[in-house]
């Protein structure tokens, strides 16, 4: 898994790149399940080392409020045929730290919206992935 910074210069937010290969994306959709209903376990050290990676890439912004409008929101998942990518910019880099966050502090709020949008677009890019772990056929 790498999290990487691919566009700054020019534009007015930053966009973000997670590359996940097969067995990485498990872990993601297992994930997403834990902070979606509490079914399913996680491996902490995959959301150590993302948390991790997000916050050296992106930076202390994670952290701060969300602002009060959004200027454009971008998350999407993507099959490159070597690896499977969420992009993302600088708004929705907060939304999905919130997200992180809940694994750990279960009060945490999120966009509910959002993660069923995420979990909708793994299972039409890798419906193998999403669909074959017990109990995941809908969120």
């Amino acid at each position: 898994m790498e999290v990487k910074e691919t566009a700054a210069c020019g534009i007015s937010q930053r966009e973000f790149a997670i590359e996940f290969d097969n067995d990485e994306l498990l872990e993601m959709v297992r994930l997403l399940r834990y902070v979606t209903d509490e079914t399913d376990s996680y491996d902490e050290g995959f959301l150590e080392d993302l948390k991790s990676q997000m916050a050296y890439i992106i930076g202390p912004s994670l952290e701060e409020a969300l602002p009060e409008e959004i200027l454009e929101q971008k998350m999407e998942w993507e099959d490159t045929g070597i690896s499977f990518n969420l992009t993302f910019n600088d708004e929705m880099a907060r939304k999905l730290w919130q997200i992180l966050e809940r694994a750990e502090t279960p009060d945490q709020d999120v966009d509910r919206e959002l993660l069923n949008r995420m979990v909708d677009e793994l299972r039409t890019i890798n419906p193998m992935v999403v669909d074959n772990l017990p109990g995941t056929s809908r969120y």
